[in-house]
């Protein structure tokens, strides 16, 4: 089992590094009971949703968001390992650049924090399967269950955050009435509205998400113990289910207990996406783990990583990229407080790399090591500085950093020295 980190007051989740400076945060569902369906009276209601019935469920993991353009793309490009093939090749096209339902200018031009869509139930399996081969967890699509029980995060109305959604709370097209204009149907990064109360994003209208489950036209005989509901010797073929509607769906088709089905053989919608579980206590396939680094590297050794701390993404991105060529993965915090949780929910970082600078405050990153203390994680921290500062350089180092750098050439070479270090002094 991962170590967990707290998160905001009620949830613990850890971090996957996916590479490519990606990483999937996986949410800590809890163990419990729901009444898994809908009431009669509720609004929009299908008969497909009923009978609600008792389900009671173990605790598993669950990606706080939908899989992104930039996860999916970073473990397409993984390498599968000496003597392993994968069942099938992930595209890396989504259905926004497929599909030409809305006018070209409606899109952002980065759409890497978009869901990826328009995949098809083998292509699901896959990136799941590739999840498991490389982590060594079990990695799969949510039940049906699990995915109402963890939508719903503990409320029994007709969404999340009550019986009635706004614009403050998912995306503002489907609250027009009758749905947008053609031109305007369109996906949007994940994380733009709050999460439900168990740390999970965009449950409502982002993309519909695929689940395990065959398609049953109601829940007359199904589990009780939050299992996929799977009917055997049924065809490859045989339907599947969607749940959590998305940007193209009225507002009932985006509630908790909302269902539709997925016909395996066609390509299906272009709004399709998957949220991904892992299910704690089951060992993954015993596979042998694919490299990240490049071929003529040592598939055996562990890539290091470093945590770089940086209030704007597009800083340093040259100096990220350079690293990245070296073998080394680069994480990304935006805030020092975000650092620390990204530390707390993982072992294997190596160093942290910071600016001094946030914004307005010249010293802000000397608020990492105050926060270091406060949770006892011991790691080296380096500054990579525009300018360097004489006062500001002997306040980093009498707070305990290693070096405060200003040139890329001197930062990668002590990146590397660092590295080369902390490994040599770790045990074989």
């Amino acid at each position: 089992m991962p170590q967990l980190l707290r998160w905001q007051s009620t949830t613990q989740a850890f971090i996957e590094p996916l590479g490519s400076g990606q990483a999937l945060t996986m949410v800590r569902i809890p163990a419990g009971r729901f009444e898994m369906g809908s009431p009669d009276h509720e609004r929009g209601r299908d008969d497909d949703e009923g009978p609600v019935h008792m389900v009671e469920l173990q605790e598993f993991l669950m990606a706080s968001t939908p899989i992104t353009e930039a996860q999916w793309i970073a473990v397409m490009d993984w390498q599968p390992g000496p003597g392993e093939t994968w069942h099938v090749p992930l595209r890396e096209e989504s259905g926004k650049s497929r599909n030409k339902k809305a006018t070209p200018d409606a899109y952002e031009s980065d759409t890497s924090l978009h869901p990826m869509v328009d995949i098809s139930w083998v292509e699901a399996m896959e990136f799941c399967q590739r999840l498991s081969q490389f982590t060594h967890r079990h990695y799969t699509l949510p039940s049906e269950a699990q995915w109402e029980y963890a939508c719903r995060a503990g409320s029994s109305s007709a969404y999340s955050f009550g019986d009635t959604l706004t614009a403050e709370l998912v995306n503002p097209v489907l609250l027009k009435a009758g749905n947008a204009v053609e031109e305007e149907y369109r996906s949007q990064s994940v994380q733009l509205y709050p999460a439900n109360s168990w740390g999970l994003y965009d449950m409502h209208g982002s993309a519909w998400e695929i689940c395990l489950d065959h398609w049953h036209e109601n829940y007359e005989g199904a589990p009780s113990d939050g299992t996929s509901w799977i009917d055997t010797g049924a065809p490859d073929t045989a339907d599947r289910v969607l749940r959590g509607g998305s940007f193209e769906s009225s507002l009932a088709d985006c509630r908790s207990a909302s269902r539709r089905r997925l016909s395996i053989p066609a390509r299906n919608r272009w709004d399709v996406g998957l949220r991904v579980v892992c299910l704690p206590g089951t060992p993954a396939p015993e596979l042998a783990r694919p490299s990240l680094a490049p071929p003529d590297r040592d598939r055996s050794a562990r890539q290091p990583q470093v945590l770089w701390i940086d209030d704007h993404p597009d800083n340093n991105r040259g100096e990220r990229a350079a690293l990245e060529a070296e073998g080394v993965t680069v994480l990304l915090a935006s805030s020092p407080e975000e650092a620390i949780e990204l530390l707390a929910a993982s072992a294997s970082v190596d160093l942290l790399l910071s600016d001094l600078r946030q914004g307005d405050d010249p010293v802000a990153g000397l608020r990492l090591f105050p926060l270091l203390q406060a949770r006892g994680i011991v790691i080296p921290v380096m500054f990579y500085v525009g300018v360097l500062n004489d006062e500001r350089t002997r306040k980093a180092l009498e707070a305990g950093a290693l070096a405060v750098i200003n040139r890329r050439d001197q930062l990668l070479e002590a990146v590397q020295t660092q590295l080369a270090s902390r490994a040599a002094e770790k045990p074989a």
